[in-house]
């Protein structure tokens, strides 16, 4: 093998014995989506390959947690399973599965997941190209050019003037600060900014007045 493949299979098995899996499964797909690959250093990459996918396997048993490929799989489930699978695939190294996210999102899929996908994607600053077809309408970016839900710069003010409003009623302010973080998340790929605030803040007491009055 040459001294390149040395190093790299010997970096993934690093990767592996430190319980780095996502950054072993992304050089692996790396490695082995390469148009050629020197014999003796492809059976290793595979040997490494069937590592991880035991190592993952045993990971996730102990802690009760889906694998990766079990995650992409619910992807094409019901809105439940949709869901949940989004909210879980935050924790894993989404640079090993760009495609199937990619595919997953041009597929009209569950819009609450959807922002969910896109929402980790922004975080782990993916610098590749999505397109989410919802209902019919494409939306084309690059993850790395999308504000995550976190760094939005209209949330804190918003959430402040809720405060100011909705001090003396808990209940309403909880309320209140999840209607704002829902408007944030199906905003996505677009963001608030930092001057959208107030406007923001009002729409969101409109939406709980109406909550209030529809359930009295």
């Amino acid at each position: 093998m040459s001294d390149y493949y040395d190093e790299i299979i010997a970096e993934i098995s690093t990767c592996l014995t430190a319980g780095q899996l996502d950054d072993a499964e992304y050089l692996l797909k790396r490695e082995l989506g390469m148009p050629y690959i020197p014999e003796a250093a492809e059976k290793k990459l595979h040997e490494l390959q069937k590592e991880l996918i035991y190592a993952r396997g045993s990971r996730a048993k102990e802690k009760g947690e889906k694998t990766l490929p079990e995650l992409l799989h619910m992807l094409k489930g019901r809105p439940a399973s949709q869901l949940a699978a989004a909210n879980a695939l935050q924790k894993h190294n989404l640079r090993t599965c760009v495609k199937e996210l990619q595919d997953y999102l041009q597929k009209d899929p569950v819009p609450e997941a959807a922002v969910l996908v896109i929402d980790a994607l922004a975080e782990q600053e993916i610098s590749e190209e999505f397109v989410w077809n919802r209902d019919g309408v494409e939306y084309a970016f690059y993850a790395d050019e999308v504000v995550p839900v976190s760094r939005c710069r209209a949330i804190g003010p918003a959430a402040a003037l809720l405060q100011q409003k909705l001090a003396r009623n808990p209940s309403a302010l909880n309320m209140a600060m999840t209607l704002l973080a829902g408007k944030i998340y199906m905003a996505l790929p677009l963001t608030y900014e930092a001057e959208e605030a107030k406007p923001l803040a009002e729409e969101v007491i409109q939406e709980l007045n109406s909550m209030l009055e529809t359930e009295n």
